[in-house]
């Protein structure tokens, strides 16, 4: 575990983009994978950025305690949200789930060394549908006893609250979907 945190420092280096994106990968990288070691800078780095009041806030989080922020870019609406347990999510209101899949594969589909990244089962991490679509990663060493997951999902439907929806968390190995924040408002 211990080495597993030790590696937070290469993190920032994946992740350099920064708001306002035109992409849902630049924003999840330069916002939760960035700051996901140091998420009282996510919190100073957002302070600039519209809160969402709670009772939106509520949604993004999944019913659970924490904050999230409204990014606005000039091919559409996100949110950054991030839960008190340490949970953290980027939504985009439209989205190319053909596109975004491709990004977020090229994005965690390698870790850095010396963690090593994996294909996830992604049932019970969100929906899997005719409209919707949910990929996951996890970064750790064989020894780990904790991974970092990475999970994807997108809808194609026009009618989606957000049309993909990327998150991270560190979980379990044995437990991997404990944390897990699925898209909702998806048909």
């Amino acid at each position: 575990m211990r080495k597993l945190l030790a590696t937070a420092v290469l993190l920032p280096a994946l992740a350099a983009a920064s708001p306002p994106p035109d992409s849902i990968n630049d924003l999840f990288a330069g916002t939760c994978m960035k700051h996901f070691y140091s998420q009282d800078n996510l919190r100073k780095a957002m302070s600039d950025t519209p809160e969402a009041p709670p009772e939106k806030a509520e949604f993004f989080l999944g019913g659970n305690p924490g904050k999230a922020w409204f990014v606005i870019a000039p091919s559409t609406a996100y949110v950054v949200a991030l839960r008190d347990d340490a949970v953290c999510a980027v939504f985009a209101q439209r989205a190319n789930p053909d596109q975004v899949r491709t990004g977020f594969s090229a994005l965690v589909g390698t870790a850095p060394e010396p963690l090593v990244a994996a294909v996830q089962e992604a049932t019970g991490l969100g929906p899997n549908d005719v409209h919707t679509r949910t990929t996951a990663y996890s970064w750790s060493r064989p020894e780990d006893k904790d991974e970092l997951l990475f999970v994807l999902t997108t809808s194609t439907s026009n009618h989606a609250t957000a049309q993909a929806m990327a998150s991270m968390s560190l979980v379990g190995k044995a437990n991997n979907s404990s944390k897990a924040m699925p898209l909702r408002g998806t048909p």
